[in-house]
């Protein structure tokens, strides 16, 4: 994704929908990147389940329309002239559609905002599932870039994939300018699972110092040159330490990998880049490995 030329935009007409669109628009101001807006009616309300009214076909067809019509007007405005804009309006599940035209358009990147008023408001919703199975990196939109440098902050389990994650962080400093944190979290309380009737063990004591080989090895060949940039090693519960980091050192964003170490769909991903997304007040890019492929269903 470091030669950004493509952005997919989920637009929903909602705050979550022009988060998205401000998040895209600044990046695409930096890269020249162009603009893909996606309105996704759902041919099956949310609430199907229940006892209401269901849209006919009829109905269904004049809502894509006027959408259509909304979108096309949106591109045409004034603030969005100076970037390339393509819009369109599917019928479908909003993360299907949204990966689905990603592919048919070559997308780089797909953007998509995400509601910031707890937890639960994320759980389940469109963008947990884009960050669950696009094959691109993800950036869930949660306020506003703001005008200027910017502060990046990259957590690290010293995996390949946060070696991946961040490469494209630090293609964004470049771009945007402002400095980079990188932060490896070492999670004192992690236990080995009990398994087969064995009871569980405890990791042996690590100190931050015994880590500076992993830092060393982590950090050579990055392109870091002209960069300003730090480190920190911390202490504590992997997502809740990254989003107090985040809060700490005024992140707009953080950016980080799918997977970790074992390298098993779902193993980072769920415990704990899920878990950032939902505890930081900030937007993060999610980067997935290249030797990795979700299918969808």
């Amino acid at each position: 994704m470091s030669q950004l030329r493509r952005i997919v935009v989920g637009y929903n007409f909602l705050p979550a929908g022009e988060l998205a669109l401000r998040a895209a628009l600044t990046l695409a101001g930096r890269s020249e990147a162009a603009l893909y807006l996606l309105h996704v009616v759902e041919s099956s309300p949310p609430y199907h389940t229940l006892r209401l009214p269901t849209p006919t076909e009829e109905r269904l067809a004049e809502i894509v329309l006027k959408r259509r019509a909304q979108l096309k007007e949106l591109a045409e405005s004034p603030e969005l002239s100076r970037v390339h804009v393509e819009t369109d309006v599917h019928f479908g599940k909003p993360f299907v559609e949204l990966i689905t035209a990603c592919r048919s358009w070559h997308g780089d990147l797909i953007v998509v905002g995400a509601n910031t008023r707890g937890e639960e408001q994320f759980l389940g919703s469109t963008g947990e599932r884009v960050l669950r199975k696009a094959p691109v990196p993800v950036l869930i939109a949660k306020r506003a870039f703001p005008v200027g440098p910017k502060t990046i902050l990259i957590p690290t389990d010293f995996s390949s994939c946060a070696k991946q994650a961040a490469e494209e962080a630090l293609a964004l400093v470049r771009g945007v300018g402002g400095r980079a944190v990188f932060l490896h979290v070492l999670d004192i309380l992690y236990i080995y699972p009990a398994a087969y009737g064995a009871e569980a063990v405890l990791l042996p004591p690590v100190s931050p110092e015994d880590l500076e080989p992993e830092w060393q090895e982590f950090l050579q060949g990055l392109p870091l040159a002209g960069l300003s940039w730090e480190k920190q090693t911390r202490e504590g519960r992997a997502a809740q330490t990254i989003a107090e980091a985040a809060t700490e050192s005024g992140v707009d964003l953080v950016v980080m990998g799918t997977h970790g170490r074992t390298g098993l769909a779902h193993i980072l991903l769920g415990s704990v880049t899920e878990k950032v997304v939902r505890l930081t007040g900030c937007s993060v890019l999610t980067v997935r490995p290249d030797a990795f492929r979700f299918e969808l269903p």
